[in-house]
C-alpha cells in the first residue's frame, strides 16, 4: 500500500477521479430527479415518449460527431506531447467544419423522413411533431461534444464531465420545476432542447476563454493533421461508438415496434438505474484516457499496464457496492418511479450483472481506441451489436423489456470479455482486476 501512496500517478488518478466522480454523480442525481419528476407528474407513457425523443436525438448526432469525442482526445493529447499548439487550433477548426456540414445534412434528412421514422419505423404517430424539435438540438449538442473532448485532452476533466452530461441535466431540471411552479404548459422535450442551447452558450464562453488561457504560442515537433488524416482516424471510432450506443438504443427502438410507451418507460428506467454503476467508469476514464495516449506514444507499455490495472481496481471498488444495492433492492428502487415500474426488477438485475463484468474488465474500449486498435474494436462492437439485435428480435415479442435487458446483457458481456483477451494478445497484459499487491 505504501508504494501506491508514494506513486504520484496513482494519487493524481484518485484525486482527478474523485472530482470528476462528484460532478458526474451530481449530473446523474439530477438526471434521476428528472426521471422521478416526469414519471410522477406525467406518467410512464410520457416518460417513454421523452425517452424515444432522446434516442432519436442521440442517433441523429452520431454522424455529426464523427467520432471526434474520442479521436480529438487522441489527436490533441499527442500534439500537446510535442507542444504543437498551432496544429491543435487547426484540428479543432477542421473538426467543427466537418461536424457542421454533416449536421446540416442530417437535419434536412430527418425532417424529410419525418413520417417514415414516426409512422413506419417506430410506429408512434405522436413522434412526428417532435422530430423537427429534435433537429434544433443537433448542431449545439455536436459542438458541445467537440469542446468536451478538447477539455478532456487538456486534462481539464472537471469541464469535460460538466459539459458531457451534468450541466444539461441541472439546467433541464431547473426549467422543469420553474414551468411547473409557474403553471406554464410546455412540451417536456422542448425544455430539454432549450437546456442544450443554454449549455452550448456557456460552453462557447468557457471554450474561448480556455483557448486563450491554456494554449501557449511555443511550437515543438511538427505534426500535421489534414482533413483526410482526421477522417481516417475518426471513422473507426465513429463506427464503433455508433454500434456501442445502438446496442442500448436498439432495445428502445425495438420495444417501440412491439410494445407500448409504458414498456419503453419501464425499460428505460431500469437501464438508467443500471447505468448509475457506470459513473465511476466514466469519471476514471475521463482522467486516464489521455494517459493511455501518453504512455502508448512513448512506447512505455509497463506504465500503460500500471495505469490500466490501477484504474480497473478503482472502477471495481466504486461500482460493486452500487450494483449490489441495485440487485438486492431492485423492486423497491424501481417502485420510486411508480408502482408500475417495480415489475421491471428482473430487467434491472440482468443489466446490473452485465455492468459487473464491465467493471471488472476495465476501460477496454478506450484502451483499444487510444492504442491504434480502433479497427479491431470496431469489429468486436459490430458483432456484439448483431448479437443484441438478433436476441431482441427473438426475446422482445414474448418477454418485452425483460427480454431486451437479457439481450443487452449478453452483448455487453461478450464485447467486454472479447476485448480483454484481445488486449492481452496485443499489448501483453490483462485489464482484469487483480488483487496481488507488490511487497514494499
Amino acid at each position: 500500500m505504501q508504494k501506491f501512496k508514494e506513486n504520484r500517478g496513482f494519487v493524481e488518478l484518485i484525486k482527478g477521479s474523485s472530482i470528476t466522480l462528484l460532478i458526474k454523480l451530481t449530473g446523474m442525481i439530477f438526471g434521476y430527479l428528472i426521471m422521478l419528476f416526469i414519471t410522477n407528474v406525467y406518467g410512464a407513457s410520457e416518460w417513454g415518449l421523452y425517452s424515444l425523443c432522446i434516442t432519436v436525438l442521440s442517433i441523429s448526432v452520431l454522424l455529426p460527431k464523427f467520432g471526434f469525442d474520442n479521436s480529438l482526445v487522441r489527436i490533441i493529447t499527442e500534439l500537446r506531447l510535442y507542444n504543437n499548439n498551432n496544429e491543435i487550433k487547426k484540428v479543432l477548426k477542421k473538426s467543427i467544419i466537418i461536424s457542421v456540414i454533416v449536421s446540416l445534412t442530417v437535419i434536412v434528412l430527418i425532417n424529410f423522413l419525418n413520417d417514415f421514422i414516426a409512422l413506419q419505423l417506430l410506429k408512434k404517430s405522436e413522434l412526428s411533431s417532435f422530430i423537427p424539435i429534435v433537429s434544433y438540438a443537433i448542431i449545439p449538442l455536436t459542438l458541445i461534444a467537440i469542446m468536451s473532448a478538447y477539455f478532456q485532452a487538456l486534462k481539464r476533466t472537471t469541464l469535460f464531465i460538466l459539459f458531457q452530461t451534468a450541466l444539461i441535466n441541472i439546467i433541464f431540471l431547473l426549467l422543469l420545476l420553474s414551468f411547473y411552479v409557474l403553471d406554464i404548459e410546455i412540451v417536456v422535450f422542448k425544455l430539454y432542447v432549450i437546456s442544450v442551447f443554454i449549455t452550448f452558450l456557456i460552453a462557447i464562453i468557457i471554450y474561448l476563454y480556455s483557448k486563450e488561457k491554456n494554449v501557449n504560442t511555443e511550437t515543438g515537433k511538427e505534426i500535421s493533421y489534414n482533413y483526410q488524416r482526421i477522417i481516417n482516424l475518426s471513422t473507426p471510432m465513429l463506427i464503433s461508438s455508433s454500434f456501442a450506443l445502438f446496442m442500448s438504443w436498439s432495445d428502445i427502438i425495438m420495444l417501440s415496434m412491439y410494445k407500448t410507451t409504458s414498456d419503453i418507460g419501464i425499460y428505460d428506467s431500469a437501464l438508467r438505474l443500471a447505468t448509475l454503476s457506470g459513473i465511476s467508469l466514466i469519471a476514471i476514464n475521463a482522467v486516464v484516457t489521455p494517459k493511455f495516449v501518453e504512455f502508448y506514444s512513448r512506447k512505455d507499455y509497463e506504465g500503460l499496464k500500471d495505469v490500466v490495472q490501477k484504474s480497473t481496481r478503482l472502477i471495481f471498488f466504486t461500482a460493486s457496492p452500487i450494483l449490489l444495492i441495485l440487485i438486492i433492492f431492485s423492486k423497491e428502487i424501481l417502485s420510486f418511479f411508480g408502482e408500475d415500474f417495480s415489475i421491471g426488477y428482473l430487467a434491472l438485475i440482468y443489466l446490473c450483472i452485465s455492468r459487473f463484468i464491465n467493471a471488472i474488465s476495465g476501460s477496454v474500449g478506450y484502451i483499444m481506441q487510444m492504442t491504434d486498435n480502433q479497427k479491431t474494436y470496431q469489429r468486436v462492437i459490430f458483432i456484439a451489436f448483431l448479437i443484441n439485435v438478433i436476441l431482441n428480435f427473438i426475446l422482445i415479442p414474448k418477454y418485452s423489456y425483460t427480454g431486451a435487458a437479457f439481450a443487452s446483457a449478453i452483448a455487453m458481456i461478450f464485447w467486454n470479455l472479447t476485448l480483454v483477451i484481445i488486449i492481452k494478445r496485443q499489448l501483453g497484459f490483462w485489464t482484469f482486476i487483480t488483487f496481488k499487491m507488490k511487497r514494499a
